[in-house]
């Protein structure tokens, strides 16, 4: 078989609006043979012109966010969730907050700035920097809520056009619901430097009009007791806004690229970094060689010149120049639905209408982020990049030794001969009295981020022994890579294998060898060892009557990444970023900690929830038992917007199939179908169901609690009166959700 494969990666940092523009354009034609990846630390990247409407109440979070993983899937770039912690340009790899690394060919940096706070030091609990948005945003839920009906009492620390349109943004939204507050607008020079005077008049007017306290000329600073001043007298405020000075992340002066005095990335004319011609820089975090503000305009334009260069680079053809704006259109927003805009000369114009204008362009440009690409055409194959079958298939022993060299693997007792060993099997003395408890789970990846598919898979793979009470022993991998570079393929390994390992040496579990494959697609599994008394195994045949069903994890993942997987197809729409965060977030909670906390209460009966959903296990367990169960499907927990998703059509490929587990079902009264969908949901890592004495249910979800696991009593077991009784009883209600 001939399949085009990737020789360089091309990675992204940071999910600014140069890159968002960028990976669109680069969407619409590849470069050949380079693989995207994107590392940001959020699912959600802010639009900062629309940031003051949604503290003013004009927009909802939606609104005003670029969705990262559908912006991935549209853009057939990779997502990587995390925050880079180390650059190190020498050996092109970045250092992740996850712990793991990631290797790069070339690199471009769009990571914004963060706030000065040398004036004051970052020890003050009341000082909120306006950026990283997302934290700030949920520090301003919280205040919201904290304030009640008292009166907060705020202070805006810069005068420029981001904190002006933050304190009349927060100003309407308290005036919007008739809770008095003060707020206070505090600047070391003039309002809105850098603006003709008949905006900065316009805007004085509004702040009186909203009753936001102006202070020109007043710096704020810490006395010598480290107490907040404003000029010379105290600022008194419960909060402080600091929407004043920038300054490069430490990231990129601690890399040793070239930076300027405020530690911003020194790049050319063509966004090349000065140090290092194979990264470039865009946006906040870029000095460019004359000097620019920090505004957006300037990222946005940027983008063509980053998408064109990043190619040529790649391509060996030559750069072109970014050629900033003189002049450019300014519109502040005033609070309500007002606006006041200039383009640089002493005119201005303000009012409703003009807001009417700011919206329109707002809403156009984030509406670029939710249309379908075409089709992105196929990067040529190379016509000697043949794929055999067979053994020839294996990954080459220089890429498997290379990825496998870093593992720290722990080492349990009986392990003769392991990964590190180079016999061809592994050797293991089991010890005396012991059951060996034995299972085997492969599948694609449903997410193309190694590190994290590695993970997942891990403790999919677990979950079989947590299910029936066996403590882990040892795993062998069964890998599959993609068709790419060696190169490439070496890092995909070291980086599935870094979040394998991770999990399973937490379940003190040895990764005792495997084999290694390049295929289509990714796709991982593991053949798990687990070790147990055999008095004190979990099976599915033990449930007894009146025993209570605990449900360890909300279902819906099926659905969740089937939408994933379908971002960019006509269900493309219905996809939140989000929602699949919280799914990953379950999907990566072990079970170990639900089999831990039930030590001491009696399980009668106990199963995984995998491939057949809900309803296809409970069924194998009322088989085995010969009882009856039954379910309260209001109380089963789903992830959010699961029914949602499965409304606009959004389902697994064997939702089907799992479906006809419906005929073993019985509904006193019809369940929402929808709902039935939903409990025939394929899981991938989904919880544990227990059947346990009702007189424990109580102690057992107290237990449960106490390890963090919101598990739910979802119903109990029945006497199966004949043989021709339903197995599972579906009683209805409304749906319950997480």
């Amino acid at each position: 078989m001939i399949s085009p494969s990737a020789q360089y990666d091309l990675v992204f940092v940071g999910a600014g609006h140069s890159h968002a523009l960028a990976l669109r354009m680069l969407a619409m034609k590849p470069i050949p043979g380079v693989r995207l990846t994107l590392v940001s630390p959020d699912s959600l990247s802010a639009y900062s012109g629309m940031l003051p409407g949604l503290i003013a109440g004009h927009y909802t979070l939606d609104d005003t966010h670029v969705d990262v993983y559908r912006l991935c899937q549209a853009s057939g770039c990779r997502f990587v969730q995390a925050s880079v912690t180390q650059l190190d340009p020498q050996k092109r790899q970045l250092q992740l907050s996850d712990g793991s690394q990631l290797a790069y060919d070339w690199l471009s940096l769009d990571v914004g700035a963060t706030p000065d706070l040398s004036p004051i030091g970052n020890d003050h609990d009341s000082v909120v920097p306006v950026k990283p948005v997302a934290s700030f945003y949920t520090r301003w839920q919280q205040l919201c809520r904290d304030a009640g009906g008292q009166t907060p009492s705020l202070a805006v620390v810069g005068a420029g056009a981001g904190g002006t349109e933050m304190a009349l943004a927060m100003a309407h939204h308290f005036q919007n619901r008739q809770q008095p507050a003060e707020i206070q607008l505090i600047t070391g020079g003039e309002l809105l430097p850098g603006f003709p005077a008949s905006v900065r008049e316009k805007m004085r007017k509004r702040l009186q009009a909203h009753n936001v306290a102006l202070h020109t000329h007043s710096r704020v600073h810490c006395d010598a007791q480290q107490q907040l001043q404003m000029g010379d007298q105290p600022l008194t405020a419960q909060w402080v806004l600091w929407c004043t000075g920038v300054r490069g992340l430490p990231i990129l002066k601690n890399s040793g690229l070239e930076c300027d005095e405020r530690g911003f990335v020194r790049v050319t004319e063509s966004l090349q970094t000065l140090s290092d011609t194979r990264i470039f820089a865009a946006g906040d975090c870029a000095a460019f060689p004359t000097s620019l503000p920090k505004a957006g305009v300037y990222a946005v334009r940027q983008a063509r010149t980053l998408a064109d260069n990043l190619r040529a680079a790649i391509q060996g053809q030559p750069l072109v120049a970014y050629r900033p704006q003189s002049r450019f259109l300014s519109l502040l927003s005033a609070g309500g639905k007002d606006a006041i805009a200039s383009r640089g000369g002493s005119l201005s114009v303000a009012g409703h209408w003009v807001w009417r204008w700011k919206d329109h362009i707002d809403r156009a440009f984030m509406a670029k982020f939710d249309q379908h690409l075409p089709a992105m055409p196929t990067a040529p194959a190379d016509p000697d990049a043949l794929h055999c079958a067979g053994c020839g298939a294996k990954v080459g022993s220089d890429a498997l030794h290379e990825a496998l060299a870093g593992l720290q693997p722990v080492i349990n007792p009986g392990i003769e001969a392991g990964v590190d060993a180079a016999d061809d099997a592994a050797i293991i003395d089991w010890p005396a009295g012991q059951r060996l408890v034995q299972s085997l789970d492969f599948f694609p990846a449903f997410i193309d981020e190694p590190y994290l598919f590695g993970r997942i898979a891990a403790l999919h793979s677990l979950s079989d022994l947590y299910a029936m009470n066996a403590r882990p022993h040892s795993a062998l991998a069964n890998i599959t890579l993609p068709w790419h570079h060696p190169r490439l393929q070496g890092r995909d390994l070291q980086r599935m294998m870094a979040g394998a390992v991770r999990e399973l040496n937490a379940a003190g579990c040895t990764l005792v060898g495997g084999h290694t494959i390049e295929g289509p697609q990714m796709a991982a599994g593991f053949t798990v060892n687990g070790q147990a008394d055999p008095a004190q195994l979990w099976h599915k045949h033990g449930a007894r009557d009146g025993d209570r069903l605990i449900l360890t994890k909300p279902l819906g993942s099926g659905v969740q990444l089937a939408a994933l997987m379908q971002a960019n197809s006509s269900h493309g729409a219905a996809f939140h970023g989000p929602w699949l965060d919280t799914t990953l977030r379950h999907l990566l909670t072990s079970n170990h900690m639900a089999q831990r906390a039930l030590q001491d209460v009696p399980v009668n009966a106990c199963t995984d929830i995998t491939g057949f959903g809900l309803l296809g296990h409970l069924y194998e367990i009322s088989q085995q038992s010969g009882v009856t169960l039954s379910v309260d499907c209001h109380k089963v927990p789903l992830l959010p917007g699961t029914l949602s998703l499965i409304q606009q059509g959004v389902a697994s490929t064997l939702s089907d199939a799992n479906r006809q587990i419906l005929v073993h079902c019985q509904q006193p009264q019809p369940v929402d179908d929808a709902l039935l969908t939903a409990l025939c949901d394929p899981q991938t890592a989904g919880g544990l169901v227990f059947c346990l004495p009702a007189d424990y249910a109580g102690q057992a979800l107290q237990h449960l609690d106490r390890e963090g696991i919101a598990a739910t009593d979802i119903g109990k077991v029945l006497v199966k009166d004949r043989p021709d009784h339903a197995a599972i009883l579906l009683n209805s209600g409304h749906t319950g959700s997480v």
